[in-house]
């Protein structure tokens, strides 16, 4: 008897769903549409633009983004939003073969985002950047003669405050770890690592026990694993140190992978796994008005950092930033803050009357 694989057997005739798009809308999608992006000589000559397709188009953008070195979860991205705007496309427009989108259909899949899913300016944005890259490669390329994004404009998005985890709520997360099991103690340490070097989720799953440093408190983050691909080193404090020496012990013992954060089977720690550990800490903590995230806790660094030194430079290294765009927005700090430390400086005077 043949072991069951628990997929769904692929009959004879039946398009296969590699994006997992709805099957209401699967239908109405065209079999090119569907398939996944892959590098074929058969696809080495330029399609004409009668016969392009949507597919052919992302197929040959997708190869180009993996020839110039672009990171997984950055490839990965780029499949999402491909499969979102077809699973749009789908749902709005029949006929897809040979379909290229003009303005008016990129405006309508905005207004739809917008109306319908209710969906953040600046999530949407990082949807269509991604899309009007496509077609702005494609132009030059010489695949296309014009990008549909001509005259559309990215959605204004307003400046809002960073949330931060304040020191109470630090308490009550690390409160609901219990440290004499496996997922407590590694959620606690995932935690700690957080807060005190601020990477990015990605980059902590990435992270080998090889190139964490106990006598230094240091960590290093391989080109390769950032999102920036350049190398960097982050440190971090005694506590999580002490969560370490604990953690390391029964890595030794029954780790099954170079990886830092392991699931509870020895194996490497799902990254989305792993957020929603850290959501789940907070909803248990019961902590409302700030998102528990792994994102929320690299703001909090940043925030704690540029407080303690006011020194953007060296933030700017340790998040691993290609720019001080966004780094700035931490030194741009909210009227109270500025007031507390004008304060400071006033009282440190030696002026007298």
């Amino acid at each position: 008897m043949s072991k069951s694989t628990g997929k769904t057997p692929h009959k004879r005739g039946q398009r296969k769903n590699h994006l997992d798009i709805p099957q209401r809308l699967l239908d109405r999608l065209t079999p090119s549409v569907l398939e996944t992006p892959r590098s074929t000589l058969q696809e080495a000559e330029k399609p004409c633009l009668e016969t392009l397709t949507l597919n052919k188009l992302f197929n040959r953008y997708y190869a180009a983004r993996q020839a110039a070195g672009a990171a997984e979860r950055t490839l990965e991205d780029y499949r999402k939003h491909m499969k979102w705007f077809c699973c749009f496309l789908a749902s709005e427009y029949s006929g897809l073969d040979n379909f290229v989108p003009n303005r008016d259909v990129i405006r309508t899949w905005i207004s739809s985002m917008l109306t319908v899913q209710r969906l953040k300016p600046s999530t949407i944005n990082i949807r269509l950047r991604t899309i009007k890259a496509m077609f702005n490669w494609a132009m030059s390329e010489g695949i296309i003669k014009e990008s549909p994004f001509e005259n559309v404009e990215l959605l204004k998005v307003p400046e809002e405050d960073f949330q931060v985890i304040s020191k109470a709520q630090e308490r009550k997360l690390f409160n609901c770890c219990e440290l004499t099991t496996f997922t407590g103690l590694r959620d606690a340490l995932l935690m700690s690592f957080l807060l005190d070097t601020g990477v990015r989720i990605g980059e902590c799953m990435r992270i080998f026990v090889e190139e964490v440093d106990l006598q230094s408190r240091s960590a290093s983050v391989r080109a390769e694993s950032a999102k920036t691909r350049k190398a960097r080193t982050v440190y971090f404090g005694a506590r999580t140190q002490e969560l370490l020496v604990i953690y390391l012990a029964w890595h030794e013992k029954n780790g099954q992978a170079p990886n830092l954060f392991l699931n509870e089977f020895g194996r490497a720690l799902d990254m989305n796994w792993a957020t929603r550990c850290i959501s789940f800490i907070g909803k248990r903590a019961k902590i409302s008005g700030v998102r528990i995230s792994p994102h929320t806790f690299r703001h909090t660094f940043a925030t704690r950092y540029i407080k303690a030194t006011g020194d953007p430079f060296s933030l700017r290294r340790l998040l691993g930033h290609s720019s001080m765009e966004m780094v700035n927005r931490y030194v741009n700090q909210d009227v109270a803050d500025v007031r507390e430390q004008y304060e400071k400086f006033m009282n440190g005077g030696t002026e007298q009357w």
